[in-house]
C-alpha cells in the first residue's frame, strides 16, 4: 500500500505523520480520491501513476524521512512549473533545519534556494540573483 510504502523509511510513521508529507508533496489530493486513501495498493515502480505523481509519492517518502540533508535529483523534472515551485516552497517552509540540494535543468524553481551555482563544461560556477533572473525570464 502507499502507507506499507511510506513507512519502509519510517517504520512508526502515523497516518497522520504521512499524510502530512503527502501533503506538502502536493500528492496527497490525488491519493485521497484512490478507493482506500492512503492504504491502496501501489504497483510495482509506481505502476499505475503518471510520472509526475510517482515523483510526488517519492518525495512525499524521502520528506517523510525528516534527514539532515534531502537531495532532489531531477526530482521534479515531471511536475508543472507551478506545482514544482509550491513543493519546492513547501519543503522550505516546513519548519527544521535541512540542506537541501536541487539539481536540475529547469531554472523556475531555483529563486526559492539560497545560493544556485551551474555546471559548465566541468566548471561550478555559484550564480547571482540577477544572472538567476535571465535564466529564469530567457528559460
Amino acid at each position: 500500500t502507499i502507507a506499507d510504502n511510506m513507512r519502509m523509511v519510517k517504520e512508526d510513521a502515523t497516518d497522520e505523520d504521512i499524510i502530512h508529507a503527502l501533503e506538502t508533496a502536493c500528492a496527497f489530493d490525488f491519493v485521497k480520491q484512490l478507493p482506500e486513501g492512503i492504504n491502496s495498493q501501489v504497483g510495482e515502480n509506481g505502476m499505475g501513476f503518471s510520472e509526475g505523481q510517482a515523483q510526488r509519492l517519492s518525495i512525499a517518502r524521502a520528506l517523510l524521512r525528516k534527514s539532515p540533508v534531502l537531495i532532489l535529483d531531477e526530482a521534479t523534472s515531471a511536475l508543472d512549473v507551478y506545482t514544482e515551485r509550491v513543493v519546492l516552497r513547501n519543503i522550505m517552509d516546513m519548519g527544521y533545519a535541512r540542506t537541501c540540494i536541487v539539481t536540475t535543468h529547469r531554472p523556475s524553481g531555483l529563486n526559492l534556494c539560497d545560493r544556485v551555482y551551474k555546471i559548465d563544461k566541468s566548471t561550478v560556477s555559484e550564480i547571482d540573483h540577477k544572472e538567476l533572473e535571465g535564466l529564469i525570464k530567457n528559460f
